[in-house]
């Protein structure tokens, strides 16, 4: 019997290989960003896997842990994902808090209608898309 889902996965969340990251499309990002970020539908999360994110300013007793996975004592930043259904309700979806350098974040669900990046005080991270090459 064939199985249709490594089709549906491939498409969804393609492999390495066939992702590249870009702050210029589909939309521009203007890096690096502090603060409370929303991103909507019309900024190109629709044709966007995910994003890659660096920390690019840290506090200087941020309590960096230099090893395998660089990271920092806190979080730096929390990610939520939202989708809106037929009916017009919004749900969240996806939450993710990191306290990485450097990450890589995919969409758990195609098709978000918003994601929030909330970046904790004194940090600064570099967002890009994650599109298919």
């Amino acid at each position: 019997m064939p199985q249709t889902s490594g089709v549906v996965d491939f498409f969804l969340h393609p492999t390495f290989n066939l992702i590249t990251s870009s702050t210029t499309s589909p939309s521009a990002i203007t890096n690096p960003l502090s603060g409370h970020n929303v991103l909507t539908s019309s900024v190109g999360l629709s044709s966007s896997f995910g994003v890659v994110c660096a920390v690019s300013l840290a506090p200087p007793k941020a309590g960096l842990t230099i090893g395998t996975v660089n990271e920092y004592e806190d979080p730096v930043s929390t990610w939520t994902v939202f989708h809106t259904l037929a009916s017009g309700l919004v749900v969240v979806t996806q939450r993710d808090v990191f306290a990485d350098a450097n990450y890589i974040l995919f969409w758990q669900h195609a098709l978000p209608s918003t994601v929030i990046l909330d970046v904790f005080p004194n940090f600064q991270v570099t967002v890009e898309w994650l599109i298919g090459i």
